[in-house]
């Protein structure tokens, strides 16, 4: 299985997919023909799920794909889990809130029926955070930094074994619950542990070793910027 982690997949105008990086280019070297198995972030809101599923599939063949099949995995299709993988040369952990997307996970035993999985995996923002072992789900949205009921390290997927935050330039600044979301949240938590920050645009494949694009490294209370736009970086070289 390969997984490529990214922030957000869309061009700027969100009209094909980003090329930055050689995004584009690097999944038509995993892929062409496309037989996609699309898993959302909330089974609960399909109107959502299909508005976001038709942009990226109208994205992929802007960019040169050949679409065969795009599958949703609605609810109702669940009990076909297994089949739909096996049938998949591609499929896409989309993206939303990272708690609401990791109990579907888990109420749909996905990390037992992806691990024998051969294809390319696209993780999409909450989906490259639920790809790991340990996912680290960043507070989002108001109360979660104060309740006590809010656990922000959760079992994950663990088809990749590092954590990646996405979406990096919008949240540097965010405060919830009048707490920074970096200097007051994140950085506490990152003491004894590496999350990899990365911007819209930029990307990780841990089976390649690389990081594509904007990129900074959270660990132990500090931020370090370890890859630039239209660059690559060891993925394991970097602390």
């Amino acid at each position: 299985m390969n997984v490529i982690l990214t922030s957000d997949i869309m061009s700027p105008d969100k009209r094909q997919l980003n090329s930055l990086n050689g995004f584009v280019d690097k999944i038509h070297e995993y892929v062409d023909d496309i037989n996609c198995l699309y898993i959302p972030s909330d089974p609960h809101a399909p109107f959502l799920t299909h508005t976001i599923s038709s942009h990226h599939k109208r994205a992929f063949k802007k960019s040169g794909f050949t679409v065969k099949h795009w599958t949703i995995l609605y609810p109702f299709k669940k009990r076909k889990l297994q089949q739909l993988i096996s049938r998949a040369n591609l499929i896409i952990l989309a993206g939303g809130h990272v708690p609401t997307q990791n109990k579907f996970f888990h109420d749909i035993h996905l990390k037992q029926y992806i691990k024998d999985y051969q294809g390319l995996v696209i993780a999409i923002s909450a989906g490259s955070m639920n790809s790991a072992r340990e996912v680290y789900a960043q507070p989002e949205y108001f109360g979660e930094v104060k309740s006590p009921h809010y656990h922000r390290f959760l079992e994950g997927l663990g088809i990749v074994d590092i954590s990646v935050l996405p979406h990096y330039t919008d949240i540097k600044h965010e405060r919830i619950d009048n707490q920074r979301i970096m200097e007051d949240v994140t950085l506490p938590d990152s003491y004894g542990r590496k999350f990899y920050a990365i911007e819209d645009g930029a990307f990780i494949i841990q089976t390649e070793n690389k990081i594509y694009g904007n990129c900074y490294v959270i660990k132990d209370g500090k931020i370090k910027k370890v890859c630039t736009t239209g660059h690559t970086v060891n993925l394991r070289g970097v602390n």
